[in-house]
């Protein structure tokens, strides 16, 4: 028992904050997260942001809770008597709804002139810019904006809403908003805990024992990362760090990441020994601090989620590290190369390296040209895919409606609003319709406000608009290019109603707060980049004690990081939230490959002899890396999918890059070196 300690030690951590993870995880899906300022346990009204505290005012001002937005289309058109009875059947229903406070919809909105006479829909309704946002042109769209009452969690009332909607099959129902998508970015994110990971290490199993020939070698390469992450997901629990679409990651980073350290220490085992923790500690060392200094360039970012993620990935990579050493040579200790069924490079020609190099240096040339086409900014309903019912109902929202997210416009008044206010209230009506990027605006400026606020105490619909004599609200639907420049429209709306001086204005919109996000991201890409750049370049010159040497170690390095934004231009990927934090990584994983190959080939002094001793090692790694990565591609979400795209193209360039071209860059440095093409063999075996 004495010899296992170690690795009964972290088996018993393992089930004690298995528990920890279990019974005091939390889960939070809310874009808010990734808001400066925020921290985990905050309520949203102890977050310190001006446009969130405008959007909660509004909010508490109007008792609003969230905005669900029901999509319902007609095969015909919603002018027919049979699909009005319908369409009113179902807003009745829903109204009854416990939880939900109003629905407005073209049968209840206060128009300047009647078009629903209690059977019928007027056709003359597409032609009035108020109904804008309630039916399409065409009359085959409608939609049911429904507001549910404050709670803290509403995913109780959707269920509610989508139960009724299955008795109305016959529109296509669609349903949207921020609860929807945090409700799917919830269930997406249980499914980062459990079933990727699952896949993920079959994926990996398979690829290291095609290249070990040992079950129990590819097993332990896996388990040691996976007992990790529960160590470290049981203490972040601990700790109050909350699960959301960035730190989930985690699991799936240590994963693959972490079960490299295994298989490098395990084909160190085959070739030193009992010295193999002497001869393969600088190595993998190193291999893991500069994958770490990586994640730790996040602490740089404002953004809490960046660096709680890199807190817990490079923790967890330390952590890896310490197991392998202690425990994994526990469990390795005995283990021996299968020689008859392994396989081992060769070195022929240099052809593949000096053309990888001759294209890497044509690239280099246009990349200028490229890299500022690259859109930037979040966007949550792009995380779904254009298929799912989060992409389709977008879909609609824009084409048919031009519709993308609601501004609301707050006025308040010292005194009673009067009816000689209505008329202002008409030309704040206009000036906001005139802006640019509004495609509509809501408020029934037929009635005088002092009659709205007496309908409003027995009518919902006016109720919306109407908090009281005193505080009325204007809504303005903005377009998905506005949306993307929601900053710009607030500034646009703010010269609007600067002449209105006898009214107090607040402007709130989700749109203003995912803006904030969005003017973070490029910085933050620039903060964590450049930091892990500069760091792992320290870290390799700590190592290796040769500035020329490290330059070239660096060089792989540096040209996958451009080649990130490289293959995001040429996918048409968004630098955004989750596709900003790729290129940070991947610096610390290809300077792994290049650490291997700058030692190996310091003992050797032979680049023949160290392709044969780390090519395949480093080769299973890399393919263990893209094979679990790629399966992110599983996905639903277009956010997990874009990022394992990334990385497993980022891995299959620098690891080609390090094993064909470095070689000749190396060459001048280390004396009496043989370059050449690559050619797999098997050992006892024929060439292949």
């Amino acid at each position: 028992m004495k010899r296992y300690r170690a690795t009964i030690l972290f088996l018993l951590l393992s089930l004690i904050f298995g528990a920890f993870a279990f019974f005091k995880g939390k889960i939070n899906a809310d874009y808010v997260v990734f808001l400066p300022g925020y921290k985990p346990g905050l309520t949203i009204q102890q977050i310190d942001n001006e446009d969130l505290r405008a959007l909660l005012r509004v909010s508490e001002r109007f008792s609003d809770g969230t905005q669900i937005v029901l999509i319902l289309h007609s095969e015909d058109t919603f002018f027919r008597e049979e699909d009005v009875s319908e369409l009113l059947k179902l807003q009745e229903e829903l109204s009854k709804l416990e939880g939900l406070k109003t629905i407005l919809s073209v049968l209840n909105y206060t128009f300047r002139t009647p078009y629903f006479n209690g059977r019928t829909i007027d056709e003359k309704i597409t032609e009035d810019p108020e109904a804008k946002s309630l039916i399409s042109e065409d009359g085959k769209y409608i939609l049911l904006n429904c507001m549910l009452q404050p709670t803290e969690d509403a995913r109780p009332i959707l269920r509610r809403i989508e139960s009724v909607l299955k008795n109305y099959q016959k529109y296509s129902p669609l349903v949207f908003g921020q609860i929807v998508i945090n409700d799917s970015l919830f269930s997406e994110i249980i499914r980062q805990i459990l079933v990727y990971p699952t896949l993920m290490f079959l994926a990996i199993l398979v690829v290291f024992w095609l290249q070990t020939r040992s079950l129990k070698a590819s097993l332990l390469s896996l388990f040691i990362p996976l007992l990790a992450t529960v160590i470290v997901y049981g203490l972040s629990a601990l700790l109050g760090v909350e699960l959301n679409v960035m730190t989930v990651m985690c699991v799936s980073f240590l994963l693959v990441i972490g079960s490299a350290y295994g298989l490098h220490f395990y084909n160190g085992v085959v070739r030193f020994g009992k010295d193999v923790r002497k001869k393969m500690f600088r190595p993998i060392f190193f291999s893991m601090f500069t994958t770490a200094i990586g994640f730790l360039s996040f602490l740089f970012v404002k953004i809490t989620a960046f660096r709680q993620l890199g807190l817990m990935v490079s923790s967890g990579l330390g952590l890896i590290f310490l197991m392998i050493f202690t425990a994994g040579y526990e469990l390795y200790y005995n283990e021996k190369k299968q020689y008859s069924n392994t396989f081992t490079f060769k070195l022929k020609s240099q052809v593949i390296g000096k053309t990888l190099i001759f294209a890497v240096l044509l690239v280099g040339l246009i990349t200028p040209f490229l890299l500022p086409r690259i859109q930037i900014g979040m966007d949550q309903a792009s995380y779904f895919s254009k298929n799912s019912e989060i992409g389709r109902a977008m879909k609609i929202l824009t084409e048919q409606f031009s519709y993308r997210e609601p501004v609301y416009i707050m006025i308040e008044k010292e005194s009673f609003f009067t009816v000689k206010d209505t008329e202002r209230i008409k030309q704040i009506f206009q000036k906001i319709g005139a802006v640019e990027g509004v495609t509509s605006v809501q408020f029934p400026i037929s009635y005088p406000i002092p009659t709205l606020a007496i309908l409003s105490r027995v009518q919902p619909a006016i109720n919306y608009f109407i908090a009281d004599g005193k505080t009325i609200r204007i809504v303005a639907n903005i377009t998905d290019d506005a949306y993307r420049q929601a900053g710009k429209v607030k500034e646009r709306i703010n010269e609007a109603l600067k002449e209105f001086t006898e009214y107090h204005f607040t402007l709130a919109s989700a749109s203003f707060i995912v803006d904030q996000i969005n003017s973070q991201i490029l910085k933050s890409q620039l903060q964590s980049l450049f930091t892990s750049l500069i760091l792992i370049f320290l870290a390799i010159l700590l190592a290796f004690r040769n500035v020329s040497l490290s330059v070239t170690v660096a060089v792989p390095v540096f040209l996958t990081a451009l080649f990130n934004f490289v293959f995001m231009y040429l996918m048409r990927l968004r630098l955004d939230i989750a596709t900003s934090i790729v290129a940070s990584i991947l610096v610390g994983l290809v300077v792994d490959y290049s650490i291997h190959l700058a030692h190996d080939l310091r003992l050797t002094r032979d680049i023949s002899r160290t392709i044969t001793n780390i090519g395949m090692p480093v080769l299973a790694n890399a393919l263990g890396l893209i094979a679990g990565f790629s399966l992110m591609a599983l996905s639903r979400l277009a956010l997990f999918r874009d990022v394992s795209l990334l990385l497993a193209l980022g891995i299959a360039f620098g690891v080609s890059f390090t094993i064909f071209s470095e070689p000749l860059i190396m060459q001048r440095l280390v004396k009496k070196v043989e370059v050449g093409q690559v050619l797999v063999k098997r050992e006892g075996g024929n060439k292949e």
